[in-house]
């Protein structure tokens, strides 16, 4: 599971070094850290958006979440304690 947020593409600044892309589908590209690896937002069926990663945020805990995409495949044991809504798929 992962927390994204999204931004116009206009909006988004890498503030240090330069992150590895890598084309992961047809709508994809993920970007990552290319020293440990670590995601850090992706270009999806939007061209106009990037979506990162709230965890790679100095301050996470500026960004809440509005909803949740995907929980069609989410882990049957896992659930969100949360009333937000939710998406069996993309938003």
């Amino acid at each position: 599971m992962l927390v994204f947020a999204s931004v116009h593409r206009d909006a988004f600044t890498v503030t240090k070094g330069a992150p590895r892309k890598r084309i992961s589908s047809d709508l994809g590209e993920r970007w990552f850290c290319d020293k440990c690896g670590t995601q850090l937002a992706m270009r999806g069926d939007d061209p106009d958006l990037v979506d990162f990663t709230v965890a790679s945020l100095d301050d996470p805990g500026a960004v809440a979440p509005s909803f949740h995409i995907w929980t069609e495949r989410r882990i049957a044991w896992f659930q969100t304690a949360d009333e937000l809504p939710r998406h069996p798929r993309s938003r």
